[in-house]
């Protein structure tokens, strides 16, 4: 049992590492939800995150049949975690954010999910355009420290993670409202002061 463990978790190190979003392959190999236990060591937060990502993934498709088809996407920094994308119910979004609030290095769950149909290929495209023209566009602003900044898109709708001061965080977010085709900007940030 115990060496099924390790190989389980030596398998999801690995696919954070190399493969991002491998939460739909790692569902297909295990038949059990993943726990992380206090006495894992871990060699940074980002590895953390990553490893998080995955096995939250994971754990909400095995939370329920609904969930398994569902488009649920899961983002971690510093052991928070936002939860984008859709669901069918009203239902399957409260499982699906206790299923993350039950992971044990979960520091916070933010729990975004629409009830509604998945949106289509081409909206997650539009989705990823809108990442790209973020972005650009927040490193390119002079002044601003956006090293520890994540850009999510969602349907159009722009969260922002990491750890930042007050006046970078509404700066950020005022840089974010006004790049075309951004529907709406929500802050998940931590802040310094």
């Amino acid at each position: 049992m115990k060496q099924r463990s390790n190989y389980a978790l030596l398998v999801t190190l690995s696919c954070s590492l190399a493969v991002g979003g491998c939460a739909s392959t790692l569902n297909k190999v295990t038949d059990r939800p993943f726990q992380e236990t206090k006495a894992e060591p871990t060699i940074g937060t980002s590895v953390d995150d990553a490893k998080m990502e995955i096995l939250i993934g994971v754990n909400i498709k095995k939370a329920h049949p609904q969930l398994e088809s569902a488009h649920v996407n899961v983002h971690s920094y510093n052991r928070l975690v936002l939860l984008t994308g859709e669901v069918p119910t009203e239902e399957m979004k409260t499982l699906a954010g206790d299923t993350a609030r039950k992971y044990q290095g979960a520091r916070d769950v933010f729990n975004e999910l629409q009830v509604r149909n998945n949106t289509t290929v081409l909206a997650r495209t539009s989705d990823s355009w809108l990442t790209t023209k973020v972005t650009t566009r927040l490193v390119a602003e002079k002044g601003l420290n956006t090293r520890g900044v994540d850009v999510v898109v969602e349907d159009s709708v722009v969260y922002l993670m990491g750890t930042v001061s007050h006046r970078d965080a509404n700066r950020i977010a005022a840089i974010a409202s006004r790049i075309g085709g951004v529907q709406r900007v929500v802050k998940v940030f931590e802040y310094l002061d």
